[in-house]
């Protein structure tokens, strides 16, 4: 089958095409925008594409005119999706410019909704957007990636086989100059929340310094100037007694983020020299120490990312179900970000997410 699809925001995260391979043979790099996610699909059929920049219209013909030759540009989404009448819409905007496009894009008749992450700045408008989808019967996947990044598949995988014994504890280490709140921090929370596999209790925050009096509300550009958004460290307790920590401010080394799981069998660690498991043999540590084993792992996978995540949002429009990020969990994101914004608000203290469920 295949689906009209519609692009609505046209930079680097929208429209670049995927690197090269180390080899031609092995087809391209990993995809990291939505167009090179979509190209390899054979059932995305792009008939329309929009941006209020020309030149980012003239880019998209220029990368994706072999790909999808009757794909015409716009500038007013509203336009294009009247005038296409897409099953998909992928929405690329700003952060905090999201959910008018969601709800044209419902109103056109959409059937599948990839929209990038966060999914709003704004908590009530989360809410509306969770409602809008459901009431409309749309399907809805917001670009996590990591919860299609094979590591992070297995390891959840992992605990919830007990290979690690019962979970107790996740660490996560972020940072550099992207570490902003509802930019970069969104996809830490969103992970701890994939990772930790239960409902967030409550919430401990503190913004890094310089933005202490920063406020409740969201005072940012829509991600590209990181002077307007706070790094974090902040603590995460789950319903299942989960204990999450993530640090992450801007003076401190970019780079992939750090995941640690620890529960009573080992300690799974995934960065940026792999995935492993690490294990100590009991022993009178009074004799010795207990031998460590360090195993490598492997995850098993064919397509991962947004790839991954466009192939599941067709998998639930085609077979039901519910997409890996689905509204609801992407809502749960942005309650567990205003969470930290009330902890720092009220002098650095615990804050119930039950303070934030939807009236």
């Amino acid at each position: 089958m295949t689906y009209r699809t519609a692009i609505v925001g046209l930079s680097w995260i929208g429209s670049d095409p995927a690197g090269p391979p180390s080899d031609p043979v092995l087809g391209t790099a990993t995809p990291y925008s939505h167009a090179s996610a979509m190209a390899p699909i054979p059932g995305i059929d792009v008939v329309g594409a929009c941006d209020i920049f020309e030149a980012a219209r003239t880019r998209f013909t220029e990368n994706w005119g072999s790909r999808w030759p009757g794909a015409t540009t716009y500038s007013d989404y509203r336009e294009m999706l009247a005038a296409e009448k897409p099953e998909i819409v992928s929405v690329v905007t700003p952060d905090h410019l999201h959910k008018d496009v969601v709800f044209a894009a419902i109103e056109h008749g959409a059937k599948g909704i990839f929209c990038d992450k966060p999914l709003s700045v704004s908590l009530q408008e989360a809410d509306e957007m969770v409602k809008a989808v459901r009431d409309a019967g749309v399907v809805m996947a917001v670009n996590y990636g990591r919860r299609w990044y094979p590591q992070y598949a297995e390891a959840r995988r992992m605990v919830r086989a007990g290979e690690l014994g019962p979970l107790s504890q996740i660490v996560v280490t972020s940072g550099g100059p992207r570490a902003m709140l509802w930019r970069n921090h969104t996809h830490v929370i969103d992970l701890l929340n994939f990772l930790a596999d239960a409902p967030p209790a409550w919430v401990w925050a503190e913004l890094e310094l310089g933005f202490e009096d920063y406020g409740t509300d969201y005072k940012g550009d829509g991600g590209s100037d990181p002077s307007t958004e706070p790094g974090a460290n902040f603590y995460i307790a789950y319903s299942n007694g989960v204990r999450a920590y993530a640090t992450g401010v801007k003076d401190t080394p970019p780079g992939e983020i750090s995941v640690t799981l620890l529960g009573p069998k080992g300690r799974l660690v995934m960065d940026l020299q792999g995935m492993r498991l690490i294990t100590v043999a009991p022993s009178d540590v009074r004799v010795r120490a207990g031998a460590v084993s360090i195993e490598m792992i492997e995850p098993k996978y064919t397509v991962m990312g947004m790839q991954a995540a466009v192939l599941d949002l067709i998998r639930v429009m085609e077979e039901g179900g519910e997409t890996q990020s689905p509204a609801e969990t992407a809502r749960q994101t942005v309650a567990i970000t205003d969470a930290i914004l009330l902890s720092q608000a009220r002098g650095n203290v615990p804050v119930k997410l039950s303070e934030l469920d939807p009236a």
